[in-house]
């Protein structure tokens, strides 16, 4: 009986072995982190095992999401369909999780690059083989982390793809997505430091926990001071959070790393730092350098937009005209960054400069300029309806990132009533925010009716984000 036990417990050891990398690999995954992809094709040129194939697909996903670079695409999703096709006599965790891992880097790749049928067909798939590991190997730590995007993503997908959803037949919960991340990541596992950063990306991103996001980022960086990728996301947080310094300081950090996988949306993210400062000439110079540099089609027309409106608010009308007119005709429109240019753009009116100027120092951080530039604006500056709503928008953003939390309040429900039935994002976002400041208050029932409420608002530029964060709240409130 004991040498049964024994020979039982040695076989269940074999099937339920925990996701490991050896010196190798464990190397070149440090690198892919660091953002030094051809290094690690150079340390893993023909990856055999699952942990290699893992670390290389990754690195090749990242360079994807990084650069956009169309040429590529081609390329690596052939790679991605013949790691697909890999079979192994032994069908163990690791490779099943490795199925699991690739099918949702290519959901978001595909999404990415504007393919979202495929995008939608790898989630499902990704969502089954999740489901068949925590079947057969419950004691699979590693594939907590894949369950937790899946969680999260589908959790909080918009509105108008909910019919893919449900045509998949999958559904995902964003808290428990955030608890399986929360255990992986405080556990000491190998994929621990993958785990924070998309903690510290579901709590800015999903949750509109923004400090709460940076400061988890900040933990990591204090880590690993010299990362290049948790300098980059830690800078994209920080320009979330309102830190517009905070941001320009990781960026130049950034700049003093070793040579690495090129970050040309580091300097589209200095662009807009540069335009919350008002430093409108460092703009359009960062702006530039990226449309000259990047290889994808992403954030190009808002890059073109805001070279534009650089120019507009910096006093320089010919200028800027002629670049509104040359950014029409520039780049996709899958970004919500790119779909808010594009009717920004089909605007018959001059964007408000006084309102444009007093946005982005909200944005930025820079709250006694947004305070100022929002005293300023007289009754007669503001004589069209979407004016009086937007400055009854821009108060409320300012007092409530000032805390001011009574007021901002108000300035919300102004909003909602001067925006009306119009398909602008004012009211929309004004209902999110009141959603949440009523979360913070204790009060889940007000909260739930304003997330709703958020959610009612059929068209406007950011109605897939919007909806994301009121279905992820409602869905935290529905497990509390």
């Amino acid at each position: 009986m004991a040498c049964l036990f024994l020979l039982l417990q040695q076989a269940a050891a074999a099937q339920d072995p925990e996701w490991k990398f050896d010196a190798t690999t464990q190397r070149a995954y440090e690198m892919v982190l660091n953002l030094q992809t051809d290094q690690v094709h150079q340390l893993i040129p023909q990856p055999q095992t699952a942990q290699e194939h893992y670390v290389t697909a990754l690195a090749e996903a990242l360079e994807l999401l990084i650069t956009g670079d169309v040429e590529k695409f081609n390329d690596y999703e052939d790679r991605f369909e013949q790691r697909l096709e890999r079979k192994t006599k032994l069908n163990t965790p690791d490779d099943i999780f490795l199925q699991a891992e690739i099918r949702i880097q290519w959901a978001f790749i595909h999404f990415k690059f504007g393919h979202e049928f495929d995008a939608a067909l790898n989630l499902r798939q990704a969502y089954l083989t999740v489901a068949e590991i925590k079947r057969r190997f419950p004691a699979f730590q590693a594939i907590k982390k894949t369950d937790a995007l899946l969680e999260v993503i589908i959790g909080g997908v918009p509105e108008k793809y909910d019919w893919i959803l449900s045509l998949l037949d999958i559904q995902g919960s964003t808290e428990a997505g955030i608890n399986d991340l929360q255990s992986l990541r405080t556990a000491g596992h190998p994929l621990s430091l993958e785990a924070d950063m998309l903690y510290a990306l579901v709590q800015s991103y999903v949750l509109q926990q923004t400090a709460d996001g940076m400061q988890t980022m900040e933990k990591i960086l204090a880590r690993h001071p010299t990362n290049r990728l948790a300098l980059f996301l830690g800078a994209s947080l920080a320009i979330k959070n309102s830190q517009g310094e905070a941001a320009l300081e990781l960026l130049k950090r950034l700049d003093h790393q070793p040579a690495g996988l090129p970050i040309y949306f580091a300097d589209y993210l200095k662009g807009e730092v540069y335009l919350y400062k008002a430093e409108y000439l460092n703009s359009i110079t960062s702006f530039r350098w990226f449309i000259s540099h990047y290889k994808g089609q992403n954030n190009l027309k808002d890059s073109y937009y805001k070279i534009a409106l650089c120019y507009f608010l910096n006093g320089n009308e010919n200028d800027a005209h002629a670049l509104f007119k040359q950014a029409k005709g520039i780049g996709k429109e899958i970004t919500e960054a790119d779909k808010y240019a594009a009717r920004s753009l089909a605007e018959v009116e001059e964007p408000h400069i006084k309102l444009t100027k007093a946005r982005y120092f909200t944005d930025g951080g820079y709250y006694d300029n947004a305070r100022t530039t929002l005293e300023s604006i007289s009754v007669a500056e503001t004589p069209t309806l979407r004016d009086q709503a937007e400055l009854q928008y821009r108060k409320a953003r300012l007092d409530h990132k000032t805390n001011r939390l009574t007021t901002a309040k108000v300035y919300y429900h102004k909003t909602i009533e001067l925006n009306g039935s119009e398909e602008w994002y004012f009211a929309p976002n004004a209902c999110l925010q009141l959603g949440y400041l009523a979360m913070a208050e204790n009060d889940p029932a007000g909260a739930r009716d304003y997330f709703i409420r958020a959610l009612s608002y059929k068209k406007h530029e950011y109605k897939n984000s919007i909806d994301t964060k009121a279905k992820s709240a409602i869905a935290h409130l529905d497990r509390k």
